[in-house]
């Protein structure tokens, strides 16, 4: 079994990933995490020093590499599933789960905990964060809406999503 968890940064998928995995007895992979240890650097310094382009191609080389493994959980980054062909290659590996909260519950979770090491929100407003974030979650849902499962709303737990799987003989 592979799952792979989408949806926009702050939705949830670190977290649930971590949830979700130890209930089905899989490995958790979280690609930011992942390329992180590879490059020994921040998601924030390889955005500075390399640019996005570089990061993109770094995240595929990695999303391919996790996608070989077994009975594993990945943890896609929020953009993952929006460049090259990787919503499709992750739907042909296994199965995606758009974790789909809402956007202003997403802008109170990061306004709240101030998150600020998260390259995309460096230097914004709260206004202009909310803002960032409605525009990222409209451009990308189309790619997001091609999931095989989707989970809607403000407080997804882990039963929600192993609920939706068993509905649908996922596992």
């Amino acid at each position: 079994m592979k799952l792979f968890l989408i949806g926009l940064p702050g939705s949830g998928k670190s977290t649930l990933g971590r949830e979700l995995a130890s209930a089905l007895k899989l490995r958790v992979f979280d690609t930011d995490a992942e390329i992180i240890a590879v490059e020994g650097a921040s998601i924030e310094v390889i955005f500075k020093n390399s640019g996005e382009d570089y990061f993109r191609k770094k995240e595929q080389e990695i999303l391919y590499q996790l996608a070989e493994e077994n009975q594993v959980l990945i943890s896609t980054g929020g953009g993952t599933p929006c460049f090259f062909d990787n919503m499709d290659y992750i739907n042909k590996k296994g199965i995606s789960i758009f974790i789909d909260v809402p956007v202003e519950t997403i802008h109170q979770r990061l306004i709240g905990q101030r998150i600020h090491n998260r390259p995309i929100l460096e230097g914004k407003t709260d206004e202009e964060v909310f803002l960032f974030l409605k525009q990222k979650y409209e451009e990308r849902y189309p790619f997001y809406s091609k999931a095989i499962v989707h989970i809607k709303g403000s407080n997804i737990k882990t039963r929600d999503i192993l609920e939706e799987l068993t509905i649908k003989k996922l596992v």
